[in-house]
């Protein structure tokens, strides 16, 4: 039986002044204003959501009123076709022209001196970025947390290869973009072809999503504006917040890859780097226990709002301040260590680690003789993933030592370090000879038995190749005295990403082929091999 709740908008707080904010086009957007104490104008922030402004699920008014309390008016609005917005339900269309429309209303204000600053996460940190492309000259910085501006894309690495597609994409249209509330219920994964049980969805509602409908069509409106277009727009002081454990730090790299190789944009740009995932559960804390989940407990949701709101704050405050230039460059959290800063990232006295995969497991030297090693990849039985919801990985952070004894995942697992070891920098995985269409890595931290992700990478290519260059984005990691460090290689990682298809069709719409063999070599001319540190 498929269980399905629509939630429409929440009560709109007592303390929480309405607004409807006209566009260009003429549609208009509700939002909420928080006032500061004081009765002079001041500087404003800027939330920009497709989750109800007034909803529990963002808690849109304690943040309000975090932000009022420290003297920013918080402006937190419904994006257009959401809530109580008006117009169309459509992803990432409106965003650059809303966000400056929205701006220069802002600026019309009595209660607002000038200065627009924006914050949020997600989908509310990419109107954040949205913003900066629009370029309004009120925008005073932006400090976007786990997202980036390609939210939700296929990463394409313009070799032959790209990211290998997330289930969550076509997921979050089903959810979040059908209409102006959401739905929630759970699609039934073992289902084929998995469009299945989406197709059953909209047919029980009635409706269908026109978001989702368009991943069909062969060229959907609704994807952002590409990188370049922020690149190439008016640079502005940026924070990103990137999680070590957020299934979206993909793209929030890509943004800071590409800001950083622009000499504007690189002196605008601050990172913090934590050890968070999607949902803002911490490391420290995992696996989640009712005092720590702030979904659940009113009493953790408020513990948690000084270290969440507090660093964009700060820097808000340096860049009004004109102070922004001494406000670290880099500040990021070691998991399982302390916290530090840097003038880079990595930082330049970062150790560069290299790992052969042999026979035996990681070892600091290439194998002598170059061997095969071949794993079964079954499309009906594929490596689950590492827990039920990929947006709160650390809520039940899942033990994965057993993962390795499946006979579709090699498992290849390096000496005991004597002293803490701590892996800083980008981790890179090259495969030689690979076969198949999609390969899959994880980065383990092992002891007595019990395995947990570190890191991981996913790649797709439609033709052999002589080698596959994995991207496990960046670690700060403390491997602990006694611990080991091991690599899981194989085909799938379902239901977080889209299963391998036979024959190169669409797994969204095709059925489970047969059992195959995969395979990679090990050792050779250009054997394969694991590298941690700068890049």
């Amino acid at each position: 039986m498929l269980n399905i709740e629509r939630v429409g908008p929440a009560a709109v707080p007592a303390d929480a002044g309405q607004a409807m904010v006209p566009m260009r086009d003429g549609v208009r957007l509700a939002a909420d204003v928080y006032r500061a104490p004081s009765a002079s104008p001041g500087p404003v922030v800027l939330v920009r959501l497709p989750y109800d402004k007034d909803g529990a699920y963002c808690f849109m008014p304690l943040i309000g009123r975090y932000f009022a309390a420290r003297g920013y008016t918080a402006v937190v609005q419904d994006v257009r076709g959401k809530y109580r917005s008006e117009g169309a339900t459509e992803f990432a269309v409106h965003e650059v022209d809303d966000g400056y429309d929205t701006i220069q209303w802002v600026t019309e204000q009595p209660w607002c001196n000038g200065d627009v600053v924006m914050w949020g996460d997600s989908y509310y940190g990419y109107t954040a970025v949205a913003a900066a492309i629009g370029e309004h000259p009120s925008l005073r910085a932006i400090a976007p947390r786990v997202t980036g501006s390609q939210l939700s894309t296929v990463l394409d690495h313009g070799d032959g290869t790209r990211d290998v597609e997330q289930t969550s994409r076509k997921m979050y249209f089903a959810t979040h973009y059908v209409d102006a509330g959401r739905y929630e219920w759970e699609p039934d994964w073992t289902r084929r072809p998995l469009r299945a049980p989406f197709d059953d969805f909209f047919a029980r509602i009635g409706k269908r999503s026109a978001n989702f409908d368009a991943e069909f069509s062969g060229g959907s409106r609704f994807v952002p504006p590409p990188v370049k277009a922020l690149v190439e727009s008016r640079p502005v002081p940026a924070l990103y917040t990137i999680g070590w454990f957020d299934n979206c730090a993909i793209w929030s790299w890509h943004d800071v890859r590409a800001l950083s190789r622009d000499p504007g944009w690189a002196s605008c740009l601050r990172l913090r780097l934590e050890a968070i995932d999607h949902e803002n559960y911490r490391l420290r804390d995992a696996p989640i226990a009712p005092s720590a989940d702030h979904a659940a407990d009113p009493d953790a949701l408020q513990r948690m709002l000084p270290g969440y709101l507090d660093p964009a704050i700060e820097f808000f405050d340096a860049v009004l301040d004109d102070s922004v230039e001494s406000f670290p460059r880099v500040r990021y959290e070691i998991c399982h260590g302390g916290r530090r800063e840097s003038e880079t990232w990595p930082p330049r006295d970062s150790a560069e680690l290299e790992y052969f995969l042999t026979p035996e497991g990681l070892a600091a030297e290439p194998p002598p003789e170059p061997s095969i090693a071949e794993w079964t990849h079954d499309p009906s039985d594929p490596v689950p993933s590492q827990g039920a919801n990929p947006f709160a990985a650390l809520f039940d952070r899942s033990d994965l030592g057993e993962i390795g004894d499946r006979d579709d995942v090699l498992r290849f697992t390096g000496p005991a370090v004597t002293e803490d070891t701590d892996l800083l920098g980008a981790v890179t995985l090259t495969l030689s000879e690979p076969t198949g269409a999609h390969v899959h890595a994880r980065l383990l931290d092992v002891a007595g038995g019990a395995a947990f992700l570190i890191a991981k990478g996913q790649l797709h290519f439609d033709a052999p190749r002589a080698t596959a260059v994995l991207d496990l984005q960046h670690v700060a990691y403390r491997l602990r005295a006694g611990h080991r460090l091991a690599l899981d290689v194989m085909s799938s990682d379902f239901p977080e990403y889209v299963p391998e298809c036979p024959d190169g069709g669409d797994p969204w719409t095709s059925p489970s082929g047969p059992p195959v063999t995969r395979r990679i070599t090990l050792g050779g001319p250009d054997p394969s091999r694991l590298r941690i540190g700068p890049r």
